[in-house]
């Protein structure tokens, strides 16, 4: 399927498994397009890749695994996939390294004697310094749009970001229908039914 007008974004296998694995849930944040009539969409669909040079790329095995989780979840919500889609279906993603940095007091002891001390301990003694501790750590963000192909505008969008670890990339498909799936349980329409259904509170 040629793209229509709207661009695509790939997102790297990382920063999407990350959101699937973490310890604690990720907070997913989404909204739709209030002035969309949602009743007319029946049917969903993606769109190729395109290189600088205009050809079609591959799509990677994360683009893949994600693309399979949001079929599973369309389809299970009345739509259809069809080359010409009422809807297409995006995801964008990224991975980036955060560093923390945190300055605490801690406990030092000065010799017992000698005028002043050593390292700021009058007179000796017990005394202070700053302890300094530095942590590195990945961060992933997924954003999943849901575009009315026809306007070439956004009728709704989700996304999420959370921390990842080395163990979290060992079972990637796993973590990755996790993190689709959490997207889509913000997605409140069904297909041909203009009103929303209803979330479960959470």
């Amino acid at each position: 399927m040629h793209s229509a007008g709207v661009r695509i974004a790939a997102a790297g296998v990382a920063a999407i498994v990350l959101l699937g694995g973490c310890t604690s849930t990720p907070k997913v944040r989404s909204d739709y397009d209030k002035t969309a009539n949602f009743g007319q969409y029946r049917t969903f669909g993606y769109l190729e890749q395109a290189g600088p040079d205009g050809t079609v790329q591959f799509k990677s095995l994360g683009m893949q695994a994600m693309e399979a989780t949001a079929t599973r979840e369309m389809q299970a919500r009345g739509y259809t996939q069809a080359d010409q889609p009422d809807l297409v279906v995006n995801f964008t993603g990224k991975l980036e390294v955060r560093t923390d940095v945190q300055s605490v007091p801690g406990p030092m002891y000065g010799p017992a004697w000698g005028y002043g001390g050593w390292y700021g301990a009058p007179y000796g003694g017990w005394g202070y310094q700053q302890q300094v501790t530095t942590r590195h750590y990945k961060v992933g963000t997924l954003v999943m749009d849901i575009v009315d192909r026809q306007r070439r505008q956004v009728v709704f969008q989700a996304g999420t970001e959370g921390d990842v670890t080395n163990e979290m990339l060992k079972n990637q498909d796993a973590a990755i229908d996790t993190a689709v799936t959490r997207l889509f349980a913000t997605y409140p329409f069904v297909a041909g039914q203009a009103a929303p259904v209803a979330q479960p509170k959470k």
